[in-house]
Formats: C-alpha cells, sequence, structure tokens
C-alpha cells in the first residue's frame, strides 16, 4: 500500500517511543530545584541552572534546523541519542556552579538535536491526509511522561537511593532508543532541495512586521513562562502546605490537558480560537491566583485540574492560531518561531520564578504568574480586533 494511505507504520510508532524516552528524561528533572539545595551551590543561582537547559535549546535550534531532513536525521538521532546519555551520567559529575551550568548546557546541547532529528523524521513519516491525527498523537505521547513520572520519582528515589542515581536510571532507559531506531528506513534526501520556497531576510522582516503574528508569539511566552514555575516549584509549595506527594498534581493535570484534547480537540477548529484563548488565559489567570491565595490539600488537587484543562485548551489553540494567521509560505517559519517562544519561556519562567522565590515567597510567585495571564488577557484582545476577518479551517482547506 503507499505510504499515503498509513499512518500506524513501524517508523511512526518508533519515533513516537524515542519521543516518549526523551521526555521521559525531562519530566525526572520534576525534583531538580530539591535536588540543587542538597548541593553546595547558592539557592540565587538556582533558577538560572534550571534555565540553561532551554537557553541551549533557544540557541542551538534555530541553528541547526536548516541542516536537518529526513535523509540525514536517522544517523543524527542515534548521535544525538548517545549524547542525551552521556550528559545524563555527567549529572554525577556537577558538584557546584560552574561544573553545573556546564552539564547543564552540554545536555540541553543533546537533547534539541535529538528533538529536532526525530522531528525531522517524523514529519516525513506521516501521511498528506492525515496531519491532523498525526499531531494529536504526538501530542498525547509528549504529555503522558508528565503524567507517569512526577509521582514515581519520590518512591523511585528512596529505592536508588538518590536523585543523580534516577538520572542514571533515565541514562540506561535511553538505551532502547538504538533498538526503536532500527525500525526507521535511512531516505535519500535529494528530493528535498526543492521542497519548499527560500526565504530571504526581506521576508523574514515582512513576515515579522505582522501584529497578530507579534502578539501570538508573545502570548505563546506569556503562557509556557508562566506554565515553568508551576512545573519547577511546585514540589516545594506542595511539600511547605503538607501536601505528601505533590507529583500528583502533575499527573492529574496532564491527564486533563489530554481529555479535553482528546473529547473537544475536533471543536478548536469550529469555535473562534481567539475567544476561545481569551477565555483560557482568563481561566488560567485565575487558577494561579486560587493557588496561591488558598493553600491547602484540597484546593491543590482541585487547581490540578482545573489548571490542566486550562493548559490543555490554550496550548494548542495557540497552535492553531499562529497556522491561522500566518501566510501559506510563513506557516512552518512561525510555527518554528513559536516553539523558540516555548523554550524562551522554559528559561525566562525558572530563572525569573527562582528570584521571586528567594526574594519573595510561594504566593507572590503565582500571584506574578497569574499576573502574566492578565496581561495575556490584554494581549488576546488586541488580537481579537485584529481577527476582524478571521482566517477559517475551511478556507485553508
Amino acid at each position: 500500500m503507499p505510504r499515503s494511505e498509513h499512518l500506524m507504520t513501524r517508523e511512526f510508532l518508533a519515533l513516537n517511543a524515542i519521543i516518549f524516552l526523551a521526555f521521559c528524561n525531562i519530566s525526572v528533572f520534576f525534583q531538580f530545584h530539591e535536588y540543587l539545595g542538597t548541593l553546595p551551590i547558592s539557592s540565587d543561582y538556582f533558577g538560572t541552572l534550571i534555565g540553561l537547559f532551554s537557553l541551549s535549546v533557544l540557541v542551538i535550534r534555530p541553528i541547526i534546523s536548516p541542516f536537518l531532513h529526513p535523509g540525514n536525521a536517522k544517523r543524527w538521532i542515534a548521535i544525538s541519542s548517545a549524547a542525551v546519555i552521556v550528559s545524563l551520567f555527567l549529572y554525577n559529575l556537577a558538584l557546584d556552579f560552574w561544573s553545573m551550568a556546564v552539564v547543564r548546557s552540554i545536555h540541553g546541547a543533546a537533547y534539541v538535536l535529538l528533538a529536532t532529528a526525530v522531528l525531522s523524521k517524523l514529519v516525513d513519516a506521516i501521511p498528506a491526509n492525515k496531519s491532523g491525527q498525526a499531531f494529536g498523537l504526538i501530542s498525547v505521547i509528549t504529555l503522558l511522561p508528565y503524567a507517569v513520572i512526577p509521582p514515581l520519582l519520590e518512591p523511585l528515589g528512596r529505592w536508588v537511593g538518590s536523585f543523580d542515581q534516577i538520572l542514571n536510571l533515565s541514562a540506561l532507559m535511553m538505551v532502547l532508543a538504538f533498538p526503536l531506531l532500527s525500525l526507521v528506513h535511512a531516505k535519500p534526501a535529494e528530493h528535498l532541495a526543492h521542497s519548499t520556497d527560500r526565504i530571504g531576510l526581506q521576508d523574514l522582516k515582512g513576515n515579522l512586521k505582522d501584529r497578530g503574528i507579534l502578539l501570538l508569539l508573545f502570548l505563546s511566552l506569556l503562557v509556557w513562562t508562566s506554565f515553568t514555575p508551576v512545573f519547577y516549584f511546585l514540589k516545594g509549595y506542595g511539600e511547605k502546605i503538607g501536601i505528601t506527594n505533590p507529583g500528583w498534581f502533575f499527573t492529574i493535570s496532564t491527564l486533563m490537558e489530554i481529555l479535553v484534547r482528546l473529547v473537544a480537540g475536533h471543536m478548536f477548529d469550529r469555535l473562534d480560537k481567539s475567544r476561545l484563548l481569551l477565555a483560557s488565559m482568563m481561566w488560567l489567570a485565575g487558577g494561579n491566583f486560587v493557588l496561591a491565595a488558598f493553600p491547602g490539600p484540597e484546593t491543590f488537587y482541585a487547581m490540578s485540574v482545573f489548571l490542566g484543562l486550562g493548559w490543555g485548551v490554550a496550548m494548542p489553540v495557540l497552535s492553531g492560531l499562529v497556522f491561522d494567521m500566518s501566510e501559506a509560505r510563513f506557516r512552518a517559519l512561525n510555527s518554528n518561531l513559536a516553539m523558540e517562544m516555548f523554550q524562551a519561556g522554559f528559561f525566562v519562567g525558572p530563572v525569573a520564578g527562582g528570584a521571586v522565590l528567594v526574594y519573595w515567597g510561594y504566593p507572590e510567585l503565582y500571584y506574578a504568574c497569574g499576573g502574566l495571564l492578565l496581561v495575556g488577557v490584554i494581549a488576546t484582545c488586541l488580537l481579537g480586533l485584529k481577527q476582524e476577518n478571521p482566517v477559517t479551517t475551511s478556507q485553508l482547506t
């Protein structure tokens, strides 16, 4: 059968399994903030060390993206998987600020090379008529580790003895990428030279003059910047208010994200995305304010459901708006720029959040996250004015 009629091929499933392994190795860092507290490193630098990983990704992704394609992706998946394994073992040697900063940067570089190479190959494995189904499945695969791993870290840490031993175990699990890679076929890349029009500097400048695109990139930065302090600092907050295993927060919230995307995802294209985004930004702002103002187990778990639903709507709607409001030739470029904002949020959030935590405290941290989202509400209102004549899915197809 022609490739275009198949989605669930061995190659597609193997690449998704590699993605799952890669995201498992990111989700284990749910306890990284607490681990840094066991090392002779000033707490003033915790946010910086957390954010250095994403800074590496932010800098390197736009540099390597033009050079990775389906023709060479398999080789670079193998190289970067080995680099991820080595970088995870290097954490055993990082015992002060500078050694940890180097290891975090190396790990970020290895990860972004792996993620970019896998995505380059994965796009080639998706049939043209099944992209929606494919990316829906991919989004669930990337969320699952955040639901499964955080609550397992506490008992796993007791079993293996320490957080660095958990990272060693993660490195060994990443070895599974190599037998999975044997199911991925190599492909010549000669046809890629003429697959897209070259975008020059003047084209890029023209694209970035579009106020709607700039607003969406700004909104992406706000959403991810407000998300990362919840992910990286929630364990300490949960323990402070008496939660036995705060990792369950992300199990519940991630399941809510998956649920809302599976149940209501088909509605995102039928409704006004800018209004959906506005409602979800207000929803998320309210959730952060409640998390800060009413500490306690009942509120903690209620907000895991509440915020999970909000993230489940806001993030895919943002991606859809970037696609809808972009000119056809700039859709891939703007999607990559939105991914850059994702990485920027994972850098800015921990660095700024770590500073707020040092000088104020957990309630102020989540009040600040809610405030950022209120700024996003204003930006979304401006986006709605921009969308007086929105492009609909039917027009695009």
